[in-house]
């Protein structure tokens, strides 16, 4: 009877593992025949407006869904990576690389979308920090110091296997994870109160605004918000060279419940979500981006 039971309980596990957490409403491609190359999208909160960027993050463009307009942010090297909307989306800011001599030098700048206008927002420096936009501004740092807008604002960022917390004007590091070769793609949740990150090797940490470990959902990579519950990951096998696979992931927070929304062979990556629109847009290997329109069960 013991047996029985176990053997009850795995399966219900397994069933809820594989539970359809949303409806896949619709899939449709963006911008198709219109622009090429377009990787790494990032969605504004609201699921309006749209940033991509080339495949080795060049250039940064806009596209407005409302408008059905694309206008280009940027066309210097590594715009892109960094890149991010403010909160109330009227604003981006990014980091662009540039060379001289032997030295690369990096810059935080931000863009006024309604005037179209470039601002330089801190002075060019061998290392700028992961930029984090704000509700008044940005935060990095750059050559070791802190730069920021936003003081009090709380925030969150990775340097090496330490993750920053930063709350009421004060940051602390934490090690919630030892032994991991590297934290990346820190956030925080949409209500402020839980912090994400993948730890290299060990996968998704969800942490408190102390550092303590409340869900480890899952070895996926580029995880975003899906509103405070949910998470979009991208769940990827390569050989350190290629991508052999590559699928769009729904998870609960916790990890126990996940759906796929994506084949492995399709080769989907680095998505981006918008609970507000119930919107996902993510990219292809080969250059393509597509949006899923979701709704939670």
């Amino acid at each position: 009877m013991k047996k029985l039971l176990l053997s009850i309980m795995a399966i219900v596990g397994v069933m809820s593992m594989n539970a359809q957490i949303a409806e896949v409403e619709s899939v449709t491609p963006l911008l198709k025949g219109v622009e090429s190359e377009m990787y790494h999208p990032i969605l504004s909160s609201d699921g309006s407006q749209l940033l991509f960027s080339e495949v080795n993050f060049k250039g940064l463009r806009l596209y407005d869904f409302n408008d059905n307009v694309v206008v280009k942010v940027s066309t210097e090297a590594r715009a892109g990576f960094d890149a991010s909307f403010s909160p109330d989306g009227k604003e981006i800011y990014f980091v662009t690389q540039t060379r001289e001599g032997v030295r690369n030098l990096r810059q935080v700048k931000k863009y006024d979308i309604a005037s179209r206008q470039t601002i330089e927002m801190t002075q060019q420096g061998r290392v700028v920090g992961r930029l984090v936009a704000t509700a008044k501004g940005f935060a990095t740092t750059v050559d070791g110091k802190l730069v920021t807008t936003d003081s009090k604002a709380t925030r969150v960022r990775t340097e090496g296997a330490q993750l920053f917390i930063a709350k009421n004007g004060v940051e602390k590091a934490y090690t919630p994870i030892e032994g991991s070769a590297g934290y990346i793609w820190a956030s925080l949740s949409p209500d402020g109160k839980k912090v994400m990150f993948f730890a290299a090797a060990h996968g998704i940490v969800i942490t408190d605004l102390n550092g303590n470990i409340l869900a480890m959902p899952g070895n996926y990579e580029s995880p975003v918000w899906y509103g405070n519950d949910h998470i979009v990951a991208m769940n990827a096998t390569n050989d350190g060279y290629n991508y052999h696979s590559s699928q769009i992931l729904l998870l609960s927070v916790d990890g126990s419940q996940k759906q796929e929304l994506t084949k492995p062979e399709s080769m989907t990556m680095n998505p981006t979500a918008s609970i507000e629109a119930g919107k996902i847009v993510y990219s292809t290997i080969d250059g393509r981006l597509y949006q899923m329109n979701i709704k939670l069960k």
